[in-house]
């Protein structure tokens, strides 16, 4: 069933928001002000990728996931929930005898979906997503706070969250409606 234009899909509009509400969770529970964009692009991937895991009871299967259904791929627990988002850990680095760094300083971002059980980390050296299959948990120094906070800073990033289009444009001003709760009378 095609929509017209400014007609609203309640099917899509409730997948949203649930994918919003999924991604404030992430925000607020990491210890952070200020996040860089990248770190807020990872949290909507985050939660689109363990929304995947698990049945919906009006999808196609009520018991196969949908990640298994397209990738034919299944989660496991020891490989996939090793780190939790924003955790701080030192990625161990490819080396050789000499005295440059062996590990490098970043962020748990979410599971590469292998089957070797590779992470994707944010390195808090260059901002880059790195994808390890070692890395060693830590405790999170104030200095790894304040370095996350200087590149959300350098980037120009907004204090709070901001869900926005390719253009920039913010979701939540363009459509106000997607927080209003009876939105939801139409959706089974």
């Amino acid at each position: 069933n095609t929509a017209s234009e400014d007609e609203e899909v309640p099917e899509i509009e409730r997948c949203i928001r649930t994918v919003k509400e999924r991604t404030r969770c992430s925000y607020n529970s990491a210890p952070f002000g200020r996040y860089p964009p990248r770190l807020i692009m990872e949290m909507v991937f985050l939660s689109v990728f363990w929304l995947n895991e698990f049945p919906h009871k009006h999808g196609i299967s009520r018991t196969v996931r949908p990640r298994t259904i397209v990738t034919d791929k299944h989660i496991d627990y020891k490989m996939h929930c090793r780190v939790e988002f924003a955790q701080y850990v030192q990625t161990h680095e490819k080396h050789d005898n000499s005295m440059d760094t062996r590990t490098v300083g970043a962020l748990a971002l979410r599971p590469a979906n292998n089957l070797q059980g590779g992470y994707f980390f944010y390195s808090l050296v260059t901002g880059r997503r790195l994808h390890r299959i070692h890395w060693t948990e830590l405790p999170m120094p104030d200095s790894v706070k304040d370095r996350v906070h200087a590149m959300a800073r350098r980037a120009n990033a907004h204090t709070g969250l901001r869900f926005t289009d390719s253009d920039g444009n913010d979701l939540d001003e363009l459509y106000p409606d997607d927080h209003d709760d009876d939105a939801d009378e139409d959706y089974d």
